[in-house]
């Protein structure tokens, strides 16, 4: 046999109660997510010192449905959000069939939404270790394409050269 309850109090003094805790609830997440913003504020500072100029991201969460070909996605990252580089969380959704019909929202860490930004913490390990090897990659195609045009700048230069010294063998009079 259920137990009775007992009338419940009226919408507005329920109302009420639910406001006070609410206020409550919000003062100890704002505090909260201040403290979060601090600590992550800390590790983008260091990671601008090193002008790495390069981007990496790692999957938070992600999945599909396969019955409607929707997709979506999660994601950590170190990139450029208009003027700024630092760390950014990703949210991107879209269709297998029309891969065209594709939007992402992307968010300076601290100006995400709060969820994900806790959702994203744990992921930061993963995302040093993928700027590390992106910018080892980066270094090493730099450092080949750098060889091709010094290749390029002699070849070119042998050219300039020789067609500098007939216009002037061309100028001397005789």
């Amino acid at each position: 046999m259920a137990a009775k309850e007992g009338p419940k109090a009226p919408p507005s003094e329920r109302a009420q109660s639910s406001y006070k805790q609410l206020s409550v609830a919000a003062k100890n997440l704002n505090t909260a997510s201040d403290e979060l913003g601090k600590a992550v504020s800390v590790l983008d500072s260091a990671l601008q010192i090193l002008n790495l100029g390069v981007s990496a991201w790692v999957r938070i969460s992600g999945g599909r449905n396969d019955d409607t070909f929707d997709w979506w996605s999660r994601d950590l990252g170190y990139t450029k959000v208009g003027n700024k580089w630092g760390l950014a969380l990703k949210e991107v959704n879209g269709n297998m069939i029309p891969p065209e019909e594709e939007s992402a929202e992307v968010w300076l860490f601290n100006e995400a939404p709060r969820w994900m930004r806790a959702e994203a913490v744990g992921k930061i390990p993963d995302l040093l270790e993928a700027l590390v090897k992106q910018a080892e990659d980066t270094t090493k195609k730099i450092k080949e394409k750098t060889t091709q045009v010094h290749e390029l700048a002699a070849a070119m230069s042998k050219v300039a050269e020789a067609q500098h010294g007939e216009e002037s063998s061309h100028a001397r009079p005789a």
